[in-house]
């Protein structure tokens, strides 16, 4: 991704067509990803953002930052966006919505299509809304697509409502408004060594100043190092009984005693125990930080029978059946780049293509390859085998329809309390897109793709982080999908029940290669999942 700061690098600007995504972007909440989606939906895999520099806007209320730039630039890469425009807002704030309609959409950067929110304000004072774009757009021949809002348990996803949810402590919210759990990802700093003479030796990360914080108070938190997902206690304030000259994230990490000083790592405050309070003796703040440790081993630990807490899910398979989007998707790349073959030939190499991918288990080839190969076998194209591949990802992601019961289990199994999240293997682009287009996110709390995680189902790690980032043991966990060793062999190794569903895939289908472990109950549609005991009202 190209990232552009307006106006110093306007003449860097290549004078290519764009479709363009427009907005502050400043959570990547789950409303923001659905406008940048139908960007790259538009621009059939190229988009760019344009978006304010966050450090020189000043008239828009509340600007502390839901996620980092860092952040938001490493989930619009993984999105598929291919250019990021960063604008200083004091340059064009004088603009009337005609003029950077013209000045900055139609001359600066040649959209032909833009999206934006419902809620959309341009020009000087935010006279301009999304109906005003679409009549100034409409007679410079560029398209406007307008996003409605992204609803969650009946209200509308906002940076705002995340602010405000982040304020109270409420972290369960704010992982499901943005899909993702809530996340300090900043490097430790050296502190006062306070916790070390305690005997519970602390790590410091000192928190920016734009950033929308938490409640101040104590967290359990799960903290990432090396890949590894580890448990602990996060103070989120000033810590009244030292002080401290900044807010600071201050976490004691269970089991760990490394040296962390310079690197970057990830702690996600996941519950709220308690308000930061001042002590008047280190005897009285070892003793309740003892407590603290305590409770937060509660939260991620269990003993004996444990209540089934949240409900996760693979996603190809098992929330939409996998094979039918891939076969429409092999049918449109056949379409686009062999339009001239006949009707009997386009079934031919049709039926090759789903034959070479055997049902996504075996296909011996990445996708890249696997475009590449008959580009390049069959009557070789003029296409670009990574333009070609992009078009097949979105087709695939297009096609995608949750199954008829998806959506109404999944609201029955919120509706009952439960935390609810996707494990999904599969690249970024393609995964992202899938589970956005087909409308997944407002419905899960929570999603992890294997590629942005570093680790493939079944290895256990990808399972603990999305039990750890919900803020529930792994034994509390019941996870839900159709391949007998990714989802059903990998959740057991990570201690989470398991249920097989089995839609009833064809006799020759590779998941009836391997037998399915002893006890593990099997569903034939998801919505069998609400009368299983374990998850009973």
């Amino acid at each position: 991704m190209t990232i552009y700061h307006l106006p110093n690098d306007t003449d860097r600007i290549p004078a290519a067509k764009r479709t363009v995504a427009l907005g502050l972007f400043d959570g990547m909440h789950i409303g923001h990803r659905a406008v940048v989606a139908e960007a790259v939906r538009a621009g059939r895999g190229h988009c760019a953002v344009y978006t304010f520099s966050s450090s020189t806007l000043y008239t828009k209320g509340d600007l502390r930052r839901v996620a980092t730039d860092a952040q938001q630039a490493v989930i619009l890469e993984r999105m598929g966006v291919t250019e990021l425009f960063e604008a200083d807002f004091t340059a064009v704030c004088d603009l009337s919505p005609e003029q950077f309609v013209e000045a900055i959409l139609q001359n600066t950067l040649h959209a032909t299509a833009v999206t934006c929110g419902f809620n959309y304000r341009f020009g000087k004072g935010g006279v301009g809304d999304a109906a005003l774009l679409e009549r100034l757009c409409a007679v410079r021949g560029i398209a406007v697509k307008v996003v409605a809002a992204v609803k969650n348990d009946g209200q509308t996803v906002s940076s705002t409502a995340i602010r405000s949810a982040l304020a109270e402590g409420d972290m369960a919210s704010v992982t499901r408004m943005m899909n993702r759990a809530y996340c300090f990802d900043l490097p430790v700093e050296q502190g006062q060594h306070l916790g070390r003479r305690l005997g519970m030796p602390t790590v410091n990360q000192v928190l920016p100043a734009d950033l929308a914080l938490p409640r101040f108070g104590v967290y359990a938190s799960c903290v990432e190092i090396g890949g590894q997902v580890h448990y602990g206690v996060t103070n989120v304030g000033v810590r009244p009984t030292v002080g401290a000259d900044a807010p600071l994230a201050e976490t004691w990490i269970d089991g760990f005693d490394g040296d962390l000083y310079g690197q970057s790592i990830r702690v996600y405050p996941v519950k709220f125990l308690r308000d930061e309070r001042a002590f008047d003796t280190l005897e009285e703040l070892k003793a309740q930080i003892e407590q603290d440790a305590a409770d937060a081993r509660d939260v991620f630990h269990s003993d004996g029978d444990t209540p089934i807490k949240a409900v996760l899910f693979d996603y190809d398979d098992t929330l939409h059946l996998r094979d039918y989007a891939f076969r429409i998707a092999c049918h449109l790349f056949l379409y686009k780049h062999y339009p001239t073959i006949s009707e009997e030939e386009h079934a031919a190499r049709w039926k090759t293509m789903v034959q070479f991918d055997d049902y996504g288990y075996r296909r011996p080839l990445s996708y890249p390859d696997f475009i590449k190969k008959y580009l390049r076998e069959w009557e070789p194209t003029c296409a670009d085998p990574a333009e070609a591949l992009r078009e097949f990802f979105l087709d695939f992601a297009d096609n995608c329809v949750l199954l008829d019961d998806a959506v109404d289990t999944l609201c029955e199994l919120r509706h009952r309390g439960y935390r609810i999240g996707v494990i999904t293997n599969g690249g970024s682009f393609t995964q992202d897109h899938k589970l956005g287009l087909s409308g997944l996110r407002p419905y899960v709390d929570i999603t992890l793709v294997s590629e942005a995680e570093g680790f493939d189902k079944p290895h256990t790690e990808i399972f603990r982080r999305a039990a750890a980032r919900l803020g529930v043991p792994c034994a509390a966990c019941l996870f839900v999908g159709d391949h007998p060793i990714n989802d059903i062999c990998g959740a057991r190794a990570a201690g989470m029940a398991a249920v097989r569903i089995d839609y009833g895939f064809a006799q020759d289908h590779p998941i009836y290669e391997r037998p399915i472990p002893p006890g593990v109950p099997e569903i034939h549609r998801l919505s069998e999942l609400l009368e299983l005991p374990s998850l009973g009202v």
